[in-house]
């Protein structure tokens, strides 16, 4: 499927953390669709220019050239050679040379807008793929950042129930020892 200037202009990118700036890349995308724009109006240009041309070398139609005619021959001479006349072949050459170099324009302009094209996917693949591992190393840091977290909660949560237990021992040993007093007093 060959890429437009509307899907790239169009193209939305999903935000991850540590990814690349979404203006920064729309801008590098902004300045690929000018450039995708102006080769196409190019390639219109030169193809208006080549049909223009194939129709000028059509509508040439080359003026036979007239026969021979005799000249009349002095009645002492001797017949001369018939005089003919050549049209000139400059302005055929010049038309198909036209032609052939603007075929010849528009195949570069054409390769240079694949080679652009081209260059503009790899260079998309490559922001994805480098953006894609980025995440993957960040979504395994913060998996493993999580992990020490949730430990050190299990950690703090089993102290906190050994206080507990501790905190409620020492008030049933208070309380012993205060029933003690009050049977002592009574």
């Amino acid at each position: 499927m060959p890429i437009t200037v509307a899907m790239i202009e169009e193209k939305e990118f999903k935000t991850k953390m540590r990814g690349y700036d979404p203006v920064e890349v729309d801008e590098f995308l902004d300045e690929i669709c000018d450039e995708m724009v102006a080769m196409q109006e190019e390639i219109a240009s030169l193809n208006g220019r080549l049909s223009q041309a194939s129709r000028n070398a059509a509508a040439y139609t080359p003026v036979p050239a007239p026969a021979a005619v005799p000249v009349p021959a002095p009645a002492s001479a001797a017949v001369p050679a018939p005089v003919q006349v050549q049209q000139p072949e400059a302005e055929s050459k010049k038309a198909e040379e036209t032609s052939e170099s603007a075929q010849k324009l528009l195949s570069r302009a054409q390769k240079m807008y694949d080679d652009i094209v081209a260059e503009a996917n790899a260079k998309a693949e490559e922001i994805l793929k480098n953006a894609d591992d980025r995440a993957h190393t960040s979504i395994a840091e913060l998996k493993e950042e999580k992990e020490a977290l949730e430990s050190e909660i299990d950690m703090l949560k089993a102290a906190a129930k050994d206080y507990k237990a501790r905190f409620l021992a020492l008030i049933k040993d208070q309380q012993h020892v205060l029933k003690a007093e009050n049977e002592l007093f009574e």
